[in-house]
């Protein structure tokens, strides 16, 4: 694949040697012997190894030196005594020869676990980078959860284990993990002899693993299944019926990076016609300067282009970067990374862009590439612009009627995206029991935005991106009076429609990196293809009235 880049000096490259000099890099590995390290073999005791299964040879931490290749061998892990949370971790591995039951008949697998807690038993609960022949950079979680991103088409994902997965930049789209979820079939990158593996953590924030100098995966947002982020915790090397040498294990501990208000930024654009640009405003936390050169890489980087001004931000220093989005090639779902400064230190923001090769019609997108571009764990009930407007559920749809608050405060309504005919297009609530409708705002038309009924979070009558409501305490449906008719959540309501389903009701749990409590979405059909993305809002602090 090719990789764009954008705005990238010699100026940056000296920066970004001079980020990479700040703090030290520790040696996690004498090369002499297990210093800082536990051996935990299955089945027995913390810290026994009567077999010496580990063993440190030739400066290199040596799994199964000495085990009988005949004989059937037991798994284990070696974890650090020191808890890490913001770090760089780098080691390099190779494999030998000899391969035991049972796994003798398998291939090579082995792995590096962090955030790993309850090290007393195999596997502990843990984010695994993947070390296996062909699959190393690969994500496991193992008793947690997190982020990743999926593969929109595991027909073309390369072979391998684990399920079809592919970076965000290059089209993934958002997949909650749940215990023991496999992110894999990414392309290979190990070779025979020593390889570097490299992580780089941000306590629960983002990790990026990277093999030989590339990005293989990425994940974001890791938690305990339990509740509750997951931060920090251990590390440990895994050794699982493969003959694994380990060496060179060194980590650097890192400060907080740039903070950017968003982790994905979302655009669209009719071809040829004038659309909106973004912006993220960036703020270094910190109390020395930092690298914040921006550049743009993925499979879609030729249709954005990213503007800021400044190469560097001084403490406490804020900026704003500017993102366009153009489309090349028609219709389609496009996808991108934003890097500002450095891997260590700076930023990475997805960029999605939903482009249009002409406004409305058989040119619109899906409501299920609508919710990716978002950044949205959501299946909808199929891929395609039309889906079923006759089942009560669809996908991981919900048959909600009516809506109650869930909390203190206000509800608040976004739109999330508009592929309508233009117009000014009112929304609003019913109170249970009534009929009458109670306007709650407008979408705005598109003499004042150009692109308004064909965008992704289009604007209200004003300008204003939300609005928020007092609720009615005996619940409310949801409506939206468009062009044909008025479109309910509540199908029982009075309306002209010929669809037995006018709205699609969906629980909302995560969008553009901010986990939501209490949020639903809602798409709504204002003709009869049941595409469902003529009106799609955002409704917090709300639940489903008794």
């Amino acid at each position: 694949m090719e990789t764009h880049f954008f705005s990238v000096s010699a100026a940056f490259l000296v920066i970004a040697s001079a980020a990479s000099a700040q703090g030290e890099w520790k040696s996690l590995f004498n090369g002499k012997d297990l210093s800082g390290w536990t051996v935990t073999v299955d089945k027995l005791p913390v810290g026994q190894d009567p077999d010496r299964i580990v063993q440190v040879r030739d400066g290199a931490i040596h799994m199964y030196a000495d085990s009988d290749p005949t004989m059937k061998v037991p798994f284990g892990v070696i974890t650090s005594d020191g808890s890490y949370s913001r770090f760089h971790l780098a080691l390099e591995y190779r494999w030998l020869e000899k391969k035991f039951a049972p796994r003798k008949d398998a291939i090579r697998d082995a792995g590096l676990l962090y955030h790993a807690s309850n090290t007393a038993k195999i596997w502990p609960p843990s984010v695994e980078y993947q070390i296996q022949e062909g699959d190393s950079g690969d994500i496991i979680f193992i008793g947690e959860s997190g982020y990743s991103w999926a593969h929109p088409d595991p027909d073309q994902a390369p072979q391998g284990q684990g399920d079809a997965s592919l970076l965000p930049e290059n089209g993934g789209f958002l997949r909650k993990a749940k215990n023991q979820t496999y992110f894999g079939r990414f392309p290979e990158y190990d070779h025979a002899g020593w390889n570097r593996s490299e992580v780089i953590v941000h306590a629960d924030e983002s990790a990026e693993h990277i093999l030989n100098g590339h990005v293989r995966s990425r994940l974001e947002g890791m938690q305990h299944l339990t509740g509750g982020a997951l931060k920090e915790g251990k590390l440990c090397l895994q050794f699982e019926g493969a003959e694994i040498q380990y060496r060179k294990i060194e980590i650097r501990e890192l400060e907080e990076p740039l903070r950017p208000d968003k982790s994905l930024l979302s655009l669209s654009a009719v071809k040829d016609r004038l659309a909106r640009s973004g912006t993220i405003t960036v703020k270094n936390p910190l109390k020395h300067s930092l690298p914040a050169e921006v550049s743009i890489t993925g499979k879609d980087a030729g249709a954005f282009s990213a503007t800021s001004g400044k190469m560097e931000l001084a403490p406490g220093e804020s900026m704003e970067v500017t993102v366009n989005f153009r489309p090349t090639h028609g219709a389609d779902r496009y996808s991108a990374g934003l890097r500002i400064g450095t891997p260590e230190s700076g930023a990475f923001v997805i960029l999605q862009g939903i482009g249009l090769a002409a406004f409305e019609g058989k040119n619109e997108p899906s409501l299920q590439s609508v919710v990716h571009a978002l950044g949205m764990p959501l299946d909808v009930g199929g891929a395609k612009l039309e889906l079923d407007t006759k089942p009560d559920t669809i996908g991981e749809s919900k048959d909600v009627p009516y809506f109650a608050k869930a909390g203190e405060g206000k509800v608040r309504i976004t739109p999330l995206a508009r592929f309508s005919p233009p117009g000014a297009t009112p929304f609003g609530i019913v109170a249970k029991g009534s009929t009458a409708l109670v306007e709650s705002g407008k979408l705005a038309d598109s003499m004042a935005v150009p692109d308004a009924h064909q965008s992704l979070l289009p604007p209200l009558e004003g300008g204003a991106s939300s609005v928020e409501i007092e609720a009615p305490a005996e619940g409310f449906a949801f409506y939206l009076n468009a062009h044909q008719y008025v479109s309910f959540t509540d199908p029982g309501l009075p309306t002209e429609a010929k669809i037995a389903r006018t709205a699609r009701v969906y629980p909302a749990s995560r969008i553009a990196g901010r986990d939501l409590k209490d949020a639903f979405v809602v798409g709504f059909e204002e003709a009869a293809n049941g595409d469902y993305q003529d009106a799609l809002f955002l409704l917090e602090n709300v639940k489903p009235a008794p």
